[in-house]
């Protein structure tokens, strides 16, 4: 019998005693436990295609509520699909905090990103696979393998109050789990806004971030917000012949695409007035090999901004990044000898701490009014995201960093993340007195949002670890 195992059934025998004696090796062999059924049931949630809005996958939507649901009831918190405004269903419930007992709001969705070119994944996307140690599958770890993780918690937490440590019980779970935030998110916000006791807690636990590398605990201090906008360009009818008419009729791809470069000098950082990069980030963050080897960079490219003084995290953090995410046009499958009358491309503004949206939105659109287009210029505004910045001098957040780092032996990091979740300012303009942690298992290896995303098992495992130790020492001081 190993010695923590030993630790844990000693403590069991005597529950009076203060659970503040818990450490990370009394609970890893209780999280140990629960792999089994972490790949059993992320093979399972991986296996709806539930990304959110598609026509022809409501039935895989839905079917992936009807699981978190039931799945979440089956360890004990009273969970209820909420219908949200924009088509999705949010998985919310409470288990109620005995009085003098904090309530810790357990966050993760269950939609994800669509696989994209099928093609380019080295196995179905929708189907778990392990390889090389990894669980390859999309959503296994953005964020479905978040989902699962806060039910091993669950499960690990259920079996130590069987053991008799009674106080955590006491503790307060609310569990919000989203349906739409990849593509929309909107509706869990209008929600929060209808609803606020929906989400009401002392702790937010938004587990939809990771660390900077794995084996390095980390919790995300920063967030860019998001301003995107819609650009198209008209210039003849209706696509006509490139042999009677190309050379004079004018080209309305190749009018966007001039319209487009426009919004990057020549190094590619970014041109437009008042967006352009200033501020550097003065956290933890990769150098340019590792970014390079993150970003899967090919040979022949060069990592953006480093012979112009800028380090990865100073773009990907703390300025503007502009990134065409969307092209319509003709596809080179389906190429005709004529003339594009038509194109348009999604323009992804990402706006740093700091920043206001509409004012940098604003900015951009401007920028591309200016531009001289031989055609029909339209800009559509996007959905607007605010940036976040996180104070983690609160005791919860000083507890959760002291807790990721017994689990993993070495000192927990604050690192930024280009990434938006609009959620975190909401909730915290709700409940400006609670506290908000942004942590997880989406290291880069992941290659989330991309072909082949994966997760390291071991990564949840220490993080689901942490989580476990965070509540029990939670629920400790609580009780004395």
């Amino acid at each position: 019998m190993s010695k923590s195992v030993a630790t844990v059934e000693c403590m069991t025998n005597n529950p009076s005693q203060n659970n503040q004696a818990f450490t990370a090796e009394d609970l890893k062999p209780l999280i140990a436990e629960q792999m089994g059924f972490v790949k059993e049931a992320l093979t399972e949630l991986v296996a709806f295609q539930s990304v959110h809005s598609v026509p022809g996958l409501e039935e895989h939507n839905a079917n992936a509520a009807q699981w978190v649901i039931d799945a979440y009831r089956e360890v004990g918190i009273p969970v209820e699909g909420h219908d949200t405004t924009d088509g999705a269903v949010a998985v919310i419930g409470l288990r109620e905090a005995a009085e003098g007992f904090p309530t810790i709001l357990l966050y993760s969705h269950y939609d994800v990103q669509p696989a994209g070119d099928v093609s380019e994944w080295t196995n179905d996307p929708w189907t778990l696979t392990e390889r090389d140690g990894r669980w390859y599958g999309r959503g296994t770890a953005d964020c479905k393998g978040h989902v699962v993780l806060h039910l091993a918690v669950l499960r690990a937490m259920n079996k130590l109050i069987e053991q008799g440590h009674e106080e955590l019980k006491k503790i307060g779970i609310r569990v919000v789990v989203e349906g739409s935030e990849e593509r929309g998110g909107y509706g869990l916000e209008d929600l929060l806004e209808s609803n606020p006791e929906l989400f009401e807690a002392d702790t937010f636990m938004i587990a939809d971030s990771g660390n900077d590398s794995i084996g390095v605990p980390s919790i995300c201090t920063a967030l860019r917000g998001s301003s995107p906008v819609t650009v198209s360009v008209r210039t003849i009818q209706q696509p006509m012949h490139s042999g009677q008419f190309g050379g004079a009729a004018p080209d309305a791809l190749l009018e966007l695409i001039k319209l487009l470069s426009t919004l990057h000098d020549e190094n590619g950082l970014v041109a437009v007035e008042g967006l352009k990069p200033t501020v550097h980030w003065d956290g933890v963050g990769p150098d340019e090999a590792t970014f390079a080897e993150n970003a899967g960079v090919l040979d022949g490219s060069n990592v953006i901004g480093t012979e112009q003084g800028f380090k990865p995290n100073d773009l990907t953090v703390m300025n503007p990044s502009i990134t065409v995410t969307g092209l319509d046009s003709l596809s080179v499958d389906d190429a005709i000898n004529a003339v594009p009358g038509y194109a348009a491309a999604v323009v992804s503004l990402r706006v740093p701490p700091g920043r206001e949206p509409q004012e940098c939105q604003q900015l951009l659109i401007d920028h591309i009014k200016s531009q001289k287009v031989n055609g029909i210029v339209e800009v559509e505004n996007g959905s607007l995201a605010e940036a976040f910045s996180a104070d983690t001098s609160g005791p919860a957040l000083q507890e959760l960093s002291q807790s990721l780092s017994d689990v993993y032996g070495q000192p927990t990091v604050e690192i930024g993340s280009g990434g938006s979740i609009p959620l975190t300012n909401k909730l915290l303009s709700k409940y400006p007195e609670s506290e908000l942690a942004l942590y997880g298992i989406e290291e880069p290896s992941c290659r989330i949002h991309s072909a082949d995303e994966s997760v390291s098992p071991a990564e949840i495992e220490a993080i689901a670890t942490a989580e476990l130790l965070f509540l029990a020492r939670s629920a400790a001081k609580s009780g004395n």
